[in-house]
């Protein structure tokens, strides 16, 4: 008998919480990918002439409120140094 068996603990399988986290990753991506998306499209809209004043304004307002959150969101996410700082303490 294992010992994990004979402790009483249930091991779960770590490729379920890999796909799992997998999932979660390309969800993000694609939702952060529609956010841009629906951002730069705002914008278009916001420089096309055929469309009313106020109606453009508020295309342009908001497309660029979209790409800002979506550029402080990346910004966030992103990992302040790519390598961790090794620091050794003084004699």
């Amino acid at each position: 008998m294992t010992q994990s068996a004979a402790s009483g603990r249930i091991v779960r399988p770590r490729l379920f919480w890999r796909l799992l986290f997998v999932q979660v990753v390309l969800l993000g991506a694609f939702l952060y990918l529609s956010l841009i998306s629906l951002g730069g499209y705002l914008l278009m809209l916001g420089f096309d002439a055929e469309h009313p004043q106020p109606q453009r304004l508020m295309a342009l307002a908001g497309g660029g409120l979209i790409l800002l959150v979506g550029l402080w969101l990346l910004k966030m996410a992103m990992p302040r140094r790519v390598s961790p700082v090794l620091v050794e303490p003084e004699r």
